[in-house]
Formats: structure tokens, C-alpha cells, sequence
């Protein structure tokens, strides 16, 4: 329709009109432009804004399996801190000091000596992070990340994100020095399917030097662990309730 009422106007030489059809065209095509990104905009935003939620949804979840796995880390530090403490007969250090500054040691409740058959089987099952991060990995194959215009909320993502990547690698030494407290104890023909009692437990690990410095690094490593899963529940817990906030602004 416009190209042939140009083709008629060129031939009758009306230069007016042909302007006015030209700009016409170029007005319809702008239009028509900035709809399309207006629309690709709009699908965008909505795209992002269900990644959010959805990423949301997975901080949550990870608070609550980061609330048990720590729990279960806890027992573990406070079994094998009485263990340790009977063992050697003396408190356990509150702290040490490094080339990284002074590491601090969680505080540990009394042992429950009710309970004299949790310190074997404390040492010996170790429980691994269950992270779900299935929402995360879509965003970042699929550029979701790059989306995101408030770069602070795409940093603290990103960082979270890494601090769990970083305490899944420090669980392999966790895992490793594990092994090594129940090799030692497996040499001294000791099975947490003994049921042995938590004090005449404590008189083995006194009477070998082996099996108690293993005990003593697991200690240290369980501690390191367990101070990073409350960190980075609590991380969790603030970001999970950040992208909360900014979907209801």
C-alpha cells in the first residue's frame, strides 16, 4: 500500500508526499522497534523477577538443611570435646593463634553423660552438606546473574554461592581427618558398634598417643566446619530475605 502510493507520488513528482510517506515509514518502523524491545524488556524483568523467587526459595531451603547439618556438627563437637577434656584431663584451649590471626573455638554445652554411647558413634558417621543449588546453576548458564541491575544483590549472590562452593572443599579435609581418627581407632580394635562407654573410651584414647591427636585434629577441623555452617546459614537467612524485600518494592 505505502510502496505503491510512493511509486504514484515519485511519478507525479510530488515531493511533499513522498516525504511525508518516508517519515510515515520511518515513524511506523521506529514504533514498531521500540515495541518489540518494550515487549523483550517486560518478558526480561518477568523472567528475572521468577529466578528471584525461585532463588529465594532455594536460600530457604538451605537454611533449614544448614540448621541440621549443624546440629549434627555441634553433637560431634561436644562429644568429642568431653572426650578430649576427659582424656587429657584438662580444658580444651579457647582459641589459637595463626598466621591468619586467632581461630576461635565454639563453646561447647556439658556433655549429656546420660548418653555414654553418642561419643562413638559421633566420630565415626559424618553427615556431608546437601546445598541445593539447582536454581543458582540455571541462572548462571543461562545469564540470569548478568540481569540482575542491582550489582550489590548480583555480588552477595555470586559470594554465597562461593562460600558454599569453598565449605564443600574444606568438608573433603573434614572427610580426610575423619578417616584418620577411625583408622587409628579401627587399629586399636575400637568400632563405635562397641557401644563403649564414654569414660573407659576416653582411658583408650589416654593410653594412645596416636588416636588422641587424631582425635585432637578432628576436634579443630569439626569446629572450623561448624563455625562456617552458622556463617553461612546466617547468610543465607539475610539474602533469602533481601530478594524477598526488593520483589515486594
Amino acid at each position: 500500500m505505502i510502496l505503491r502510493r510512493v511509486i504514484h507520488h515519485f511519478r507525479n513528482q510530488e515531493w511533499t508526499a513522498i516525504v511525508l510517506d518516508f517519515v510515515i515509514v520511518v515513524v511506523g518502523v521506529f514504533i514498531g522497534i521500540q515495541v518489540a524491545n518494550w515487549n523483550a524488556l517486560r518478558s526480561e524483568r518477568a523472567q528475572l523477577e521468577q529466578q528471584l523467587l525461585s532463588l529465594r526459595s532455594e536460600l530457604q531451603d538451605n537454611q533449614l538443611n544448614l540448621g541440621d547439618y549443624r546440629a549434627g556438627l555441634q553433637q560431634q563437637v561436644d562429644d568429642v570435646s568431653y572426650l578430649l577434656e576427659q582424656a587429657s584431663g584438662a580444658p580444651l584451649p579457647g582459641g589459637f593463634a595463626s598466621a591468619r590471626g586467632r581461630i576461635e573455638i565454639e563453646l561447647s554445652p556439658p556433655y549429656d553423660a546420660d548418653d555414654p554411647n553418642t561419643i562413638g558413634i559421633a566420630m565415626f558417621i559424618l553427615t556431608t552438606l546437601d546445598g541445593n543449588r539447582l536454581t543458582y546453576d540455571t541462572m548462571i548458564n543461562a545469564g540470569g546473574i548478568g540481569i540482575i541491575r542491582d550489582d550489590a544483590l548480583a555480588r552477595e549472590i555470586q559470594t554465597y554461592y562461593a562460600h558454599v562452593d569453598k565449605a564443600l572443599s574444606f568438608e573433603d579435609a573434614l572427610g580426610q581427618s575423619r578417616v584418620e581418627l577411625v583408622d587409628a581407632q579401627q587399629e586399636a580394635g575400637l568400632s563405635p558398634v562397641d557401644a563403649t562407654p564414654a569414660d573407659q573410651l576416653a582411658a583408650i584414647f589416654n593410653s594412645n598417643a596416636n588416636m588422641l591427636a587424631a582425635a585432637k585434629n578432628y576436634w579443630l577441623y569439626t569446629n572450623r566446619h561448624l563455625k562456617d555452617m552458622k556463617a553461612l546459614r546466617a547468610e543465607a537467612e539475610r539474602l533469602a530475605e533481601k530478594i524477598e524485600n526488593g520483589a515486594r518494592s
